[in-house]
């Protein structure tokens, strides 16, 4: 079975396989048990067997020196000096999608994304694990999903938030968790449409998550409030990272295996963008065994080296 990147924190790297957590240091050649997750079993280390049934572990956050998080199908644990302080519960949906959680050393900012065909309300809920306690920060009405979270890299108390599907529904907002008000950057176009975001100097950078249209790599300038198209790519986007060195990726992936590929796209300045690495859909079906997809690990910004994940792909 793969070992699929999850984090670097304090000179290590943190993986997942199966049913346990690993990690080396930087440089090292092996890898060390960190982790046992009693949640899963050996079922868990069948590739095939998770893909189809979106199980095993999807996410690992190692939040400081004590607190670990996992992000399983239908919950998230908490563990405290690897041992089990709490777990949340996921009411709607599989598991919040792979940027759409904020971890701080008390408490995380989240939102569920299930397929609400019906337009339901959609909350951002903050949970404090040490004490189990969830709580509404924001409601969302008349989208389909919330894409992403993510804090700003200047201003801890600001976070930013995606949502989707629809032209009317896509939008990128910037929410301020204290004093809990929100402002639209903007929306109402597929443009809009995003997985997740880069920041670089005054700029929100993002690939489009739109299969129905032609997808580009677009660049918003807050100061001068103005969008702009850098790139054509081959695909929707979902994930993308910046490296120690400052160079930016924005990965697509496969949502028909007859019309593109998955690629990386990687820039140094933000305006010019080049393919970096391509990758096929595997011949598991779509439908069953989930999209292709890159992944990024989780402060990947601390490493030089790119760490890439790929999920039904080759």
């Amino acid at each position: 079975m793969k070992v699929y990147y999850q984090m670097y924190y304090d000179h290590f790297l943190y993986a997942s396989k199966g049913n346990k957590i690993l990690r080396k240091t930087i440089n090292g050649n092996n890898w060390e048990l960190y982790m046992k997750i009693d949640d899963l079993n050996i079922l868990n280390h069948i590739e095939l067997y998770n893909r189809a049934l979106r199980e095993g572990i999807h996410n690992f956050y190692k939040i400081n020196d004590e607190i670990d998080a996992v992000v399983l199908k239908g919950e998230i644990l908490f563990y405290r000096n690897k041992k089990l302080l709490n777990r949340l519960i996921i009411e709607k949906g599989s598991k919040p999608l792979r940027n759409e959680i904020i971890f701080n050393d008390d408490k995380i900012i989240y939102s569920e994304y299930f397929g609400n065909k019906d337009r339901e309300p959609v909350n951002v809920y903050e949970y404090d694990f040490f004490n189990n306690k969830r709580n509404i920060l924001y409601t969302f009405n008349k989208i389909r999903h919330i894409h992403f979270i993510q804090q700003d890299k200047e201003n801890k108390d600001i976070a930013y938030i995606g949502t989707g599907d629809l032209d009317d529904e896509c939008g990128i907002f910037r929410f301020n968790i204290s004093t809990k008000t929100i402002e639209k950057i903007g929306g109402n176009s597929q443009l809009w449409r995003a997985v997740s975001l880069l920041q670089k100097d005054n700029y929100l950078i993002w690939g489009m998550d739109s299969p129905e249209i032609q997808p580009y790599i677009v660049r918003y300038n807050s100061k001068e409030k103005n969008l702009e198209k850098l790139k054509k790519i081959a695909g929707p986007a979902y994930y993308s990272t910046i490296d120690k060195e400052g160079n930016m990726y924005v990965a697509t992936t496969v949502e028909n295996r007859k019309k593109h590929k998955a690629v990386v796209y990687k820039s140094i300045d933000s305006t010019l963008w080049k393919e970096y690495k391509e990758y096929k859909k595997d011949v598991f079906h779509l439908k069953y065994f989930g999209f292709g997809k890159i992944e990024f690990m989780n402060n990947q910004d601390k490493v030089k080296e790119l760490y890439i994940n790929l999920k039904g792909l080759k």
